[in-house]
């Protein structure tokens, strides 16, 4: 008998994570409230259950059948449902984009005996697995920068932007202060600032500003670390613009968002990409070494999956197998910076990922 898996969210990413798991002849059942879902499923062979997240008795309910939960709803509602999962006993891959830091639950976890992996995206969580990675790797480890942004193949004016994931998150994006290390010290900025230009084969310049995906990579021992989300030249300019006249405050940032959804709604010929480059310098065997991976991923148009969903949910995807197969039975909660002295475990990712053309070079 196949494996049970439950997706909480059936946006872009968590309906590509359900059929990709269906694929591996998974059982497959998603969970969210929009009834539309269950007859564009269907044709997949994924179940669907209609099912309102803020209701934690429900969400229990749901989740207590299954050998794994897959967590894709919006960040402001990722902790709360993480802790309802662990709380169930369910073992859980999440790609919330929580503000909350989900290993404050290690000790729930460890005490129900289940496994979470958290951040288990592209940035953060593919992101992390190659830091993890190369602090092992390197004898010292002396820079790890990451440059990363889902974007539209063909950008128009005025915004130069669409949106392939859930608008309320881009905006966290750009108002969440943004963490770094400099020197072995944490500095705060504001996001949107050290805006930088970096060119890209195949895309041109791109601009680089701080935004907050370090996350739990803020704890390595690494002296220097920053993580900058790429945007078109003309993008952040505006949404500056729009800081500077109040409309991220907090009682209107919900009408904000709103009004930005509609204009950054992708239509059917707006195909995006996913651009991430990873910079790590150090010493190997005593020799000083710079390396730099160049990731490329596009619009899957035969699926009609959007690359930031094929890239983040093929990720969440892979470490979905990891958990199922007892690969990882280590219990509490972690995110992937922790599989990077497991070679076993970063090479079936990454094979993974390149199984289904995403990859590094």
């Amino acid at each position: 008998m196949s494996k049970r898996i439950i997706t909480l969210g059936g946006g872009m990413v968590g309906s590509a994570i359900a059929r990709d798991l269906k694929e591996q002849k998974y059982s497959v059942t998603v969970a969210d409230r929009d009834e539309s879902l269950k007859a564009r499923l269907a044709p997949f062979g994924i179940d669907y259950l209609n099912l309102d997240f803020s209701n934690n008795n429900a969400v229990t309910d749901a989740v207590k059948n299954f050998d794994l939960v897959i967590g894709a709803v919006p960040g402001f509602m990722g902790f709360d449902i993480l802790k309802t999962v662990l709380e169930a006993g369910k073992d859980m891959v999440d790609i919330s984009f929580m503000p909350e830091d989900s290993r404050d639950l290690t000790q729930l976890a460890e005490k129900n005996k289940v496994t979470a992996i958290t951040d288990a995206g592209v940035a953060p969580g593919l992101s992390n697995l190659l830091f993890g990675r190369a602090l092992f790797e390197y004898d010292e480890l002396h820079s790890a920068n990451c440059y990363v942004g889902g974007l539209p193949q063909n950008p128009q004016p005025p915004w130069w932007y669409k949106s392939v994931f859930s608008p309320i998150d881009v905006i966290e994006e750009y108002t969440r202060p943004a963490r770094f290390v400099l020197n072995g010290k944490m500095i705060t900025k504001p996001a949107m600032t050290d805006i930088e230009e970096i060119t890209f084969d195949n895309i041109g310049t791109l601009d680089a500003f701080n935004s907050d995906g370090l996350r739990s990579l803020l704890e390595l021992p690494i002296p220097n670390m920053v993580e900058k989300t790429l945007r078109y030249p003309g993008h952040i300019q505006k949404i500056v613009e729009m800081q500077g006249n109040g409309l991220f405050e907090p009682e209107k940032i919900k009408q904000t968002a709103e009004s930005l959804f509609k204009e950054w709604a992708p239509g059917k010929e707006d195909f995006d990409q996913t651009i991430m480059r990873l910079e790590f310098i150090g010493k190997k065997d005593g020799e000083k070494i710079t390396e730099i991976y160049n990731l490329l991923d596009y619009f899957d148009e035969q699926k009609n999956i959007t690359s930031m969903a094929r890239t983040t949910g093929y990720t969440c995807a892979a470490v979905a197998n990891i958990i199922l197969s007892g690969d990882f039975k280590k219990n509490g909660v972690f995110t992937l910076e922790n599989f990077g002295r497991e070679t076993k475990l970063v090479d079936n990712i990454l094979h993974y990922l390149s199984e289904r053309n995403i990859q590094f070079n």
